[in-house]
């Protein structure tokens, strides 16, 4: 008998229906159990569930339920263990849940697979609705093919270039496209996003194919590099080699070629597989679609929305402190850099704040190479890094663009003012790309290391910074090479790259940076495995437990009920009564996700999981008001009183918010200390910001009539402080 056999069987005799039974059995699958003991190697936990014989028996309400679906969407996905002749009978029972988890599962990106066999026979077998789907995707297969192919052939010219070199043509081709828009294969303009994306995936490509030597970085080799291909473009001549004009044009043919990938996968492949409201079908030889609700991408779109304005909150969180500090009274840098640092500095102190209350991240972390760095200095330094290349490349780069109407003339200009720039007896390197030793590179930022502790900057420091934002292309080749999951970091997230014993950078790129999504991606995304990230989760809940109190609130945090054995809710992350009211709080930390594919999956596993879990919490707590006087007295409730026990799931990231999983409500961490805080008037867009909005908002309370926990409750339950969002999206 299976795990899961005798599970089903010990939940009947508890008193649970089939159906309830069946549920839970598949609840235990989709998180992982059973979990491996010491004395066992491995579990093939797929095999023990789709062998169960119990699965035979589930009702049609079961296999149609979204738990069974993606349980399917698990089985499709792996290749260890198969069960043809149950899928054959889930197939005849319900086709749909099938087809379902078959689209989930995204096998149409793997048609070499086993499973894919495997659903071809299973097609051929029981045709259908299955059989029509196994057409549409195998036009998805090809037309994913041939972008593959695409990119393949439009990769070749770079496959011998280094990555030094490769980088190169990615700025020049960026600076081109500042005054003359780069076109997609179809006719559209390709957005910054999409260019940061593209290269991403280019460098990725590039480094998964190099080997060590490759990453060698001298002076001769740059010098090499430089005169067959950055010169020819900067300091043209009538014997300059037409190798690098070849090559600016090829770029951007591979630009075009990834991006028509990349918006393949995300327009095309991901609706297909995960929303349920577009349906695809074959018109003769085509594929069409049909949109039901485009629900799905106006929530994206809100949740975009709402972190504009989060930003500009923590923006003025930043200046608030900054004029509190003092700072705004003093000069920072230079007079033509002043106004410039100033900016950095509310950024930063912006960034930090919001990395502390919401991420609990504390004043100094741990870099990849284990050195320890403060938070503020490392936001502080890239910021100014922003504000550096934005002055001295940019913006000359445009204003020379004026003067010659040509963007290589542009460029050439903005090259020969560093050329001509003798300050310090030192040439100021103003070529697309930029390069330094690494050591001179940590020894040139150490003024922004500058505090009480160290008044001339510490070079320690300093190195640590530039660790902090690193992306060293020869370890993460080693790693990509190692690992078919593994994926790079996006490039603005580490924006240093590391060659050899070289500081690489790109300044068009370094002058699109948000650097608290950087630092929020590096430390809850890369650095996972950093010794402090487990204190950092323990402040998230107790920073926000201390919002409560500050408010009034009764809060237990961490708690840990009584298990019997009906209930094993487990660790309680905060519970919080105030009035006739008790929230019951399940917290989750986590990181910013750029894609749709992305959120979807943290939304079936993290978040469905969640649901699953703030329910047993929940009624946990309600089960305790009714038996435990004890429990009732430590959080302020006296024999007789009754309360609402409420349970939410606040999550530090936005996706899906305002959705229920599992009939519980997700918001985020910001928007529950916003409202305790009740500074919603904070929350701007950039516009508002630089004074252009002619609606300046009102510092209004959104308690009119003072706070309570009905108004608090009211005011999370109703989206209150999105409310002038939610009212400019309906008129």
């Amino acid at each position: 008998m299976t795990y899961f056999e005798q599970k089903y069987l010990t939940l009947l005799e508890k008193g649970c229906s089939c159906d309830e039974a069946s549920l839970e059995v598949i609840d235990a699958y989709l998180a992982g159990k059973p979990l491996k003991s010491n004395k066992q190697k491995k579990v093939n936990k797929d095999n023990l569930f789709w062998s169960s014989k119990v699965i035979w028996d589930f009702s049609t309400e079961v296999l149609t339920s979204n738990a069974f679906v993606l349980a399917l969407s698990r089985y499709f996905s792996q290749n260890n263990t198969t069960n043809f002749n149950l899928l054959k009978q889930i197939t005849k029972n319900s086709p749909s849940s099938v087809c379902k988890g078959l689209r989930h599962s995204e096998v149409v990106l793997r048609p070499v697979s086993d499973k894919w066999a495997e659903i071809k026979k299973l097609g051929e077998t029981v045709p259908g609705s299955l059989s029509k789907l196994i057409k549409v995707c195998e036009c998805f297969q090809l037309a994913h093919k041939q972008r593959l192919d695409l990119l393949a052939q439009y990769q070749k010219p770079f496959e011998k270039l280094s990555i030094f070199e490769l980088l190169s043509y990615s700025s020049l081709y960026a600076f081109k496209g500042f005054v003359e828009p780069n076109i997609s294969l179809d006719g559209e303009v390709i957005c910054i996003t999409a260019k940061f994306n593209a290269l991403t995936k280019i460098v990725e490509w590039k480094i998964s194919n190099s080997d060590p030597a490759s990453f060698k970085l001298t002076d001769r080799v740059i010098a090499e590099s430089l005169k067959l291909h950055l010169s020819p473009i900067l300091f043209p001549s009538s014997d300059s080699p037409i190798i690098a004009e070849t090559l600016i044009f090829q770029f951007s043919e591979l630009i075009q070629a990834q991006v028509e990938l990349n918006e393949f996968l995300s327009r095309s492949v991901v609706p297909f597989c995960f929303d349920d409201e577009e349906s695809y079908f074959l018109n003769g030889n085509q594929l069409d679609r049909t949109v039901l609700d485009n629900v799905v991408n106006q929530e994206w779109e809100l949740n975009g929305e709402k972190l504009n304005l989060l930003e500009g909150y923590w923006l003025n969180r930043g200046l608030k402190d900054f004029i509190k500090s003092g700072m705004a009274e003093q000069k920072i840098g230079s007079k033509d850099y002043h106004e410039l640092n100033q900016t950095a500095y509310i950024k930063a102190l912006g960034s930090a704040l919001q990395l502390s209350e919401i991420y609990g991240v504390d004043k100094t972390v741990s870099t990849d190479n284990g050195m320890n760095v403060e938070v503020f200095q490392a936001l502080l330094s890239l910021e100014l890094m922003l504000a550096f290349y934005n002055k001295d490349y940019t913006e000359v780069f445009f204003r020379e663009y004026e003067n010659t109407g040509q963007w290589q003339g542009a460029l050439t200009m903005l090259a020969m003012g560093g050329l001509l720039d003798t300050n310090n007896n030192e040439f100021q390197n103003r070529f697309p790309i930029t390069w330094l030793n690494w050591k001179q590179k940590a020894k040139n930022i150490v003024g922004w290391t500058v505090s009480d502790v160290f008044p001339k900057g510490n070079l320690k420091a300093a190195e640590s910074i530039l660790d902090f934002w690193s992306l060293d292309f020869k370890r993460w080749s080693n790693e990509l090479q190692n690992s078919n999951r593994l994926k790079l970091p996006e490039l603005t997230e580490r924006p240093i790259f590391k060659i050899g014993n070289y500081s690489v950078q790109l300044p068009w790129m370094m002058a699109c940076q948000l650097t608290n999504v950087n630092a929020i991606n590096n430390l809850r995304r890369f650095a996972n495995s950093r010794a402090e990230l487990k204190s950092e989760t323990s402040r998230i809940e107790e920073r926000l437990g201390e919002s409560f109190r500050k408010r009034g609130f009764t809060v237990l945090d961490s708690y840990m009920p009584p298990s019997c054995e009906s209930m094993n809710p487990g660790e309680i992350d905060l519970i919080c009564k105030l009035d006739d009211f008790v929230l019951v709080i399940e917290v989750k930390s986590t990181y910013r996700r750029s894609s749709k594919r992305e959120a979807i999956g943290y939304k079936n596993h993290a978040l469905r999981k969640a649901g699953l879990q703030i329910k047993r919490k929940t009624d946990a707590v309600k089960h305790l008001l009714l038996t435990d006087n004890q429990f009732k007295s430590s959080i302020g409730i006296g024999e007789g009183s009754h309360c609402t026990a409420i349970g939410w799931i606040a999550d530090t990231c936005m996706e899906f918010d305002h959705e229920c999983f599992n009939d519980f409500l997700k918001v985020s961490v910001e928007e529950l200390h916003i409202a305790l805080n009740d500074d919603a008037n904070l929350l701007m867009d950039m516009t508002e910001l630089r004074g252009d909005d002619k609606n300046d908002r009102e510092v209004d309370s959104l308690y009119q009539n003072g706070f309570s926990a009905e108004s608090f409750v009211d005011v999370i339950e109703n989206s209150k402080i999105w409310e002038s969002l939610l009212e400019k999206r309906t008129e």
